[in-house]
């Protein structure tokens, strides 16, 4: 069978359209304090910010053209119409899976009560706050604890496939234990108090319930039930991020619900107009906020200590309110190489995320566990953050991603390859 037109029935899903959307809320919110924040962009800044978004959208369907140029013509899709993954998939590996998920949550629990403790949300407040002051404090979580969260966090996004295809595909097998699985590892992604982990997992579940479902329905529309289903989570997610962040111990209490929405969703813009304003564009190579984690690992690796270097994006402020220290996914780039900088740090962007999109596309998504389909749910939740700050450079230049990938490659083949004979 040849693939049909899955780009026009998935634009919702693309790179591009996610990278443009993710600052339009934020945009939209900022009107408000326009007054309140001076919020009066700089020529500069206007014209920078629609250089990163055009660059990007550019980029990205030149490189979709040429990807399918260059692809063999012809070419036939992956079967999806063998037998159904959890159908592959033994009863006790899940059940395996749940146990390990279990286990290192109740070990980070005791690791946060013994060293910070006995009030959780305390605890997790106060491991955060050491990390943030110093990162070599993270290297205090024992090895084993830090080894099994990887692959629980990793795991979660497997079997959040294995419970997603069955729910689309009608198959209840190992339904229980998967649903539990995945709760599990979303609350190991919040455990330590980033909200980022859980919520990148809730949004790879999004990525991954619609592009199943348009696929056995072969339709090129989303049906009502489903946008209500999926508008319902990110209502929900967006009106408990207070509280959730409060339940983490994040004391934003100084800061009423608009303002702590605000400083979360608009205060990005400020802060990149007060650094294109005020700040040193250009700085060399090695001291790069972009690949921050690539210059330091290699200062490290190559005896270089001059290379390692702090992230240095100040805390910015106007008056009294307290604006963060993010400036979307641009400041790194203006800080590190101004103009061109945008073009050439956004086109590397741009391009790996479409290729990684356009195999997603191509993916199997009955029949095996398509690493190429979870990662690019993975990649949504990197890309919808551009408004926030670089997650794609902090989140896939470094180690923690490589062990990601490994995680998912040995989970892939535990679950698939590993027979136990009675």
């Amino acid at each position: 069978m040849i693939l049909p037109d899955k780009g026009s029935r998935y634009k919702f899903l693309s790179p591009q359209f996610g990278f443009v959307a993710c600052f339009i809320p934020g945009t939209i919110y900022a009107f408000q304090y326009v007054n309140k924040w001076n919020l009066n962009l700089s020529n500069t800044t206007v014209h920078l910010f629609l250089l990163g978004i055009v660059t990007f959208v550019i980029v990205s369907y030149c490189t979709a053209f040429l990807y399918e140029t260059t692809s063999k013509k012809g070419s036939l899709s992956i079967a999806n119409n063998g037998i159904n993954i959890n159908f592959k998939i033994e009863n006790w590996k899940i059940e395996f899976l749940l146990l390990i998920e279990f286990i290192s949550l109740v070990l980070t629990v005791i690791f946060l009560i013994r060293n910070y403790g006995s009030n959780l949300s305390a605890a997790i407040f106060s491991y955060r706050s050491s990390v943030n002051n110093d990162s070599s404090i993270g290297n205090a979580l024992p090895g084993a604890v830090k080894l099994l969260r990887r692959i629980a966090l990793s795991g979660g996004y497997i079997v959040l496939f294995l419970l997603l295809n069955g729910i689309v595909y009608k198959n209840k097998r190992n339904r229980l234990a998967e649903w539990l699985c995945v709760i599990l590892a979303i609350i190991n992604g919040f455990m330590l108090g980033g909200r980022g982990d859980g919520i990148q997992l809730i949004v790879a579940a999004i990525v991954q319930y619609v592009a199943l479902k348009l696929e056995v329905s072969n339709s090129r529309k989303v049906s009502f039930k489903d946008i209500i289903i999926v508008l319902s989570i990110c209502i929900i997610l967006f009106s408990s991020f207070i509280q959730l962040g409060t339940l983490l111990g994040r004391e934003m209490s100084f800061l009423n619900n608009n303002d702590y929405m605000a400083v979360y969703l608009s205060a990005e813009l400020k802060n990149l107009d007060i650094f294109v304003t005020t700040g040193i564009i250009g700085h060399p190579f090695i001291q790069s906020l972009t690949l921050y984690n690539v210059i330091n690992s290699l200062g490290g690796i190559l005896s270089q200590p001059s290379w390692i270097h702090s992230f240095a994006i100040p805390y910015y402020y106007y008056g009294n309110y307290s604006l963060g220290n993010v400036g979307t996914v641009f400041y790194p780039f203006i800080y590190d190489g101004g103009w061109l900088g945008v073009i050439v740090y956004t086109s590397i962007m741009a391009t790996i995320c479409q290729i990684v999109y356009k195999r997603f596309l191509k993916s199997n998504k009955t029949s095996d566990i398509s690493l190429s389909f979870i990662f690019y749910s993975y990649l949504f939740y990197i890309i919808i953050f551009s408004f926030f700050s670089n997650k794609f450079y902090e989140m896939i230049f470094n180690t923690s991603f490589v062990w990601t990938m490994v995680s998912w490659l040995i989970l892939k083949y535990f679950l698939l390859k590993i027979r136990i004979k009675y």
